[in-house]
């Protein structure tokens, strides 16, 4: 199963993927010097299918939430992220060296419909793809301005929490070698 994380932001209305910025950022970078508040949307692709498009919640944040929750899924935590916009989750249940993952309307402790249904995912994809979420983001704020990684509090929280996770990682690879 072919399973890929990105994200798009909002611009003038508008769902614009994050791979076109680069060639117009500076035509758009005054947009995006208020980043806690740009909204976006996480895209998850399924074997070329996309979900989350459609949801709207500050980037930032919701990059922030999901990267957070690498250390507990990996430790054996089910967890969830919620949008703030909308009534949608994500939902992560880790099960061995996979994570089943699904896409849901409803609360965080009750499921109403099903987005996506619960699909698994390896662990080392989705761990893999969750911090290049975040890592691409960090990168668009960096070349927007990178005084904002110290200076905005939600960038900073998305800085520590991508380290923590990526540490979570390595140290989850490293305990699975031995």
């Amino acid at each position: 199963m072919k399973f890929e994380l990105d994200f798009r932001v909002v611009l003038d209305g508008e769902l614009i993927d994050v791979a076109t910025l680069p060639s117009n950022l500076d035509g758009c970078r005054d947009k995006l010097t208020d980043v806690s508040a740009l909204l976006g949307a996480i895209c998850v692709r399924l074997d070329g299918e996309e979900y989350g498009v459609e949801q709207r919640d500050p980037i930032v944040r919701l990059v922030d939430q999901w990267v957070r929750k690498i250390p507990w899924v990996l430790s054996g935590d089910t967890e969830t992220v919620a949008y703030r916009n909308s009534e949608h989750c994500y939902a992560f249940v880790p099960a061995g060296e996979s994570v089943e993952f699904s896409f849901f309307a409803g609360s965080e402790n009750e499921v109403e419909d099903y987005v996506l249904e619960p699909t698994t995912v390896r662990l080392d994809l989705f761990a893999n793809q969750s911090i290049r979420l975040a890592e691409r983001l960090v990168e668009l704020i960096r070349k927007v301005d990178a005084g904002l990684l110290e200076s905005a509090e939600d960038c900073r929280e998305l800085v520590s929490s991508l380290e923590e996770g990526r540490r979570a990682w390595r140290e989850h690879q490293l305990h699975n070698r031995r």
